[in-house]
């Protein structure tokens, strides 16, 4: 659940509006209260889903620099802005198992049943934009082309690696340390027929050995992204890496990559895909380690 509409436009100079800014931080307050609340986080939660569809209509709308800004440094966010990420994480992971779980029963196509997905289509516009851009900053070489491409996080329901695969006719191979989600996604990927294609391996991402792969995708849910780029580094240095990210007041849902932190790990940012007015929410990274931009 990455990507939402933008919404509306704020009119070229505005100022900051400080009560939407208030009125903002309490209900930040009230959804992370209720969602620490509730030891149910699935579908099933009438409570827990009203909130977090109230919290993706609060993020559809625009905001000032200054109001991101006065809303990410509020001493209640930073405090409680890491617990209130990891129960949206948990609500996302159960919605996405109770998805994959629902499509293995169907009696019809299962990938029929995957595209009927409210996200389809936006995952297909977030992957499109991403291909895109890889094929600018990638060897254009035919092996280059048909080689496999890892994908670290891809959770229950993978739908980018599908997407990515359907796309670009390459093998993906999914990183997911999480069992729940990998048989999960296995299963899935078995009724669909596209086990062979889309790869699920039981794995953590700093731990994999990368040396074989030159196009890596980093999901924005994966926490330990620092010790996922120190292995590609090590193992795999050459590698061009898409690392999902989150920008402006999106960043209370998402954990943002400090772009600085990047550049003094010897990183360099090649490129990036930005949000649209549309559907994609998150912008993407491009990265190559020092010397081989």
């Amino acid at each position: 659940m990455e990507v939402y509409s933008a919404g509306s436009v704020l009119p070229e100079g505005s100022l900051p509006r400080w009560q939407v800014v208030e009125d903002f931080i309490a209900f930040i307050r009230e959804a992370n209260e209720l969602l620490q609340k509730e030891i149910d986080l699935s579908p099933a939660n009438q409570l827990v889903t009203n909130v977090i569809s109230r919290l993706f209509l609060q993020l559809r709308s625009r905001y000032l620099p200054e109001e991101v800004q006065a809303v990410l440094s509020s001493e209640y966010i930073q405090a409680h802005q890491r617990q209130l990420q990891d129960k949206l994480s948990e609500a996302e992971f159960l919605t996405e198992l109770s998805d994959s779980r629902q499509a293995c029963q169907t009696k019809d196509s299962v990938l029929d049943a995957v595209k009927s997905l409210p996200n389809w289509p936006v995952y297909i516009a977030l992957v499109k934009r991403e291909l895109d851009a890889l094929r600018r900053f990638t060897d254009t070489s035919r092996q280059t082309e048909r080689s496999p491409i890892v994908f670290v996080g891809s959770g229950p329901m993978p739908l980018s690696p599908m997407i990515l695969h359907l796309f670009s006719g390459v093998e993906v191979v999914c990183l997911e340390k999480d069992i729940v989600a990998y048989e999960a996604s296995r299963t899935l990927l078995e009724h669909m027929e596209f086990a062979a294609k889309v790869r699920v391996v039981l794995e953590n991402g700093a731990n994999f050995d990368y040396g074989s792969y030159n196009r890596i995708f980093v999901a924005s849910l994966v926490r330990n992204k620092q010790a996922v780029l120190e292995q590609i580094s090590r193992t795999a240095s050459d590698s061009l890496v898409a690392m999902r990210t989150a920008e402006g007041m999106k960043q209370i849902m998402y954990e943002a990559i400090d772009e600085e932190d990047l550049r003094s790990q010897g990183w360099h940012i090649v490129g990036r895909t930005q949000p649209d007015e549309g559907l994609v929410i998150n912008s993407t990274l491009f990265l190559k380690h020092k010397g081989l931009e």
